[in-house]
C-alpha cells in the first residue's frame, strides 16, 4: 500500500453519466456518486495520480461540447490523502440502518429482532443504505405488496434494493451497465441466500415483456433518457419507482414520465423519491 492516494471531485455542468462512463472506461477506478453545490458530481479514488485523467477529461469535454454543440464545462478537484488502508476505513465506518421495514447492516453487526434482515458487504460507488436516494426507496418498498409480482431493478449497483425485492416475494430481474455492479450484486445476493431470475450487463433496453414494478435509483439525467422506454415496459396499474433525483431535477424528471401519476413521494435534504403509477 502506498503512502498517498488520489481524490479526484468531477464536477460537470452538465451530462454527467457521459462523464462518469468515460471515467470507468478510463481509470477501471470506482467513482462516489455525490452532490456538490447543488450539482451532480462523483469521486474518482485511485492510488495512482490522477493528474493524466484530468488532461483526458479536458479533451473529453472539448470533443462532446462540440458534437452535441452545446457549451458543457467541467470543475476538477484534485488532492492528495494521506493512505491509511481507507476502502477498510470507510467499510467500517459503515454502521447498520434501518429503512423502513428492513435492516441493513454489513456482515460483521448482528441482526436485528423484527426486522427484515439485509446485509450488504460495503464498497465504494455501491448502496450501503444511508443514502437519502437508497433509504427512501427501501421505505416506500416497505410499504407495497409486491408478492409474486415481476419486478425490474435498473442500476442495481449493491443489489440492495433487489435484496429487498425478493425477501418480499418478488420475481425479479437486474442490471447494471458497470460490470463491477454485477459482480458486486451477486456476491451480496449469495450473502442473502436470494436470486434473481435474470441479471445482465446492460440497461432497460434489453428486457423482455412489462414488469409490475421498475425500480431506478439513478442520477436524473439517465432517467430522463430511458424515459420512453419505461413506457414499453409497462402497462396500466404498473408502478415505476425513481430515485437518485435532486430536488431541482424533480419538473424535469415529472414532465417525461407523462401518463404517470404520483402514488408516494418522500424528499430527503436535496433528494427526491417517487413511487408512479401508469395511468
Amino acid at each position: 500500500m502506498k503512502d498517498i492516494y488520489y481524490k479526484l471531485l468531477v464536477v460537470p455542468s452538465d451530462k454527467v453519466e457521459l462523464f462518469s462512463d468515460f471515467v470507468l472506461e478510463y481509470t477501471g477506478e470506482a467513482i462516489e456518486e455525490v452532490c456538490h453545490n447543488h450539482k451532480e458530481a462523483f469521486i474518482v479514488y485511485s492510488e495512482d495520480n490522477l493528474k493524466p485523467l484530468i488532461h483526458a477529461l479536458e479533451q473529453f469535454t472539448q470533443c462532446i461540447s462540440t458534437r452535441l454543440e452545446q457549451n458543457i464545462t467541467c470543475d476538477y478537484f484534485l488532492s492528495e490523502e494521506k493512505n491509511e488502508d481507507w476502502i477498510n476505513k470507510y467499510r467500517h465506518s459503515i454502521t447498520p440502518i434501518v429503512c423502513g421495514s428492513f435492516f441493513v447492516r454489513p456482515s460483521w453487526c448482528p441482526p436485528h429482532s423484527s426486522l427484515i434482515d439485509i446485509i450488504i458487504e460495503p464498497a465504494l460507488a455501491f448502496g450501503s443504505g444511508h443514502h437519502e436516494s437508497t433509504s427512501s426507496c427501501l421505505e416506500i418498498l416497505s410499504t407495497l405488496d409486491i408478492n409474486k409480482k415481476r419486478i425490474l431493478d435498473i442500476g442495481c449497483g449493491s443489489g440492495i434494493l433487489s435484496i429487498a425485492a425478493l425477501k418480499l416475494g418478488g420475481f425479479l430481474d437486474m442490471c447494471d451497465t458497470d460490470s463491477l455492479a454485477i459482480s458486486e450484486s451477486l456476491k451480496n445476493l449469495h450473502i442473502n441466500n436470494v436470486s434473481a431470475n435474470n441479471i445482465w450487463h446492460g440497461s432497460l433496453n434489453q428486457a423482455e415483456g412489462c414488469y409490475h414494478i421498475i425500480m431506478a435509483n439513478l442520477i436524473s439525467a439517465v432517467l430522463l433518457a430511458l424515459s420512453k422506454q419505461f413506457m414499453v415496459y409497462t402497462s396500466s396499474g404498473s408502478l415505476v419507482l425513481l430515485s437518485g433525483i435532486l430536488l431541482n431535477a424533480k419538473a424535469s424528471i415529472l414532465e417525461q414520465f407523462v401518463g404517470f401519476n404520483i402514488q408516494q413521494e418522500i424528499i430527503k435534504n436535496e433528494w427526491v423519491t417517487l413511487l408512479l403509477c401508469k395511468e
